[in-house]
């Protein structure tokens, strides 16, 4: 009995060993990783937080369309924002409503969205 217990044991632990966790798959550990921590740090933003900390972050989509830096842009309660890093991951956001024209850097969240890839090409 214990000669069975032993072979059933070694057996046991030399399919763990031989069989890879994620067998014939193609992942590319370095991209998976780097998209990990792209998708964690944009999960940061939440409910309650300003625009200036957004902005950090995010900018403001304005769909292509050259928007100079000295003027600021009308506020909107709903609002598009591309990740600094990289333009084709996006949130959308939600402000509380305001009786400014303009943005302001203290406009607080309501509602962001879970970071989403815009495949639409740029101007």
């Amino acid at each position: 009995m214990k000669t069975v217990t032993y072979i059933l044991s070694v057996i046991v632990i030399l399919g763990l060993v031989v069989v890879p966790t994620r067998a014939g798959t193609d992942n590319d550990e370095v991209l998976t990783k780097k998209v990990s921590e792209v998708y964690f740090e944009c999960q940061k933003i939440k409910p309650g937080m300003t625009r200036a900390e957004l902005l950090k972050l995010f900018k403001e989509d304005t769909g292509g369309v050259a928007w100079p830096a000295s003027k600021p842009l009308p506020f909107q309660q709903h609002q598009s924002f591309d990740y600094r890093r990289c333009w084709l991951i996006m949130v959308d956001v939600d402000f509380s409503p305001s009786d400014s024209k303009e943005a302001r850097p203290t406009d607080i969240i309501t509602k962001i969205s879970r970071p989403y890839i815009n495949g639409a090409p740029k101007g």
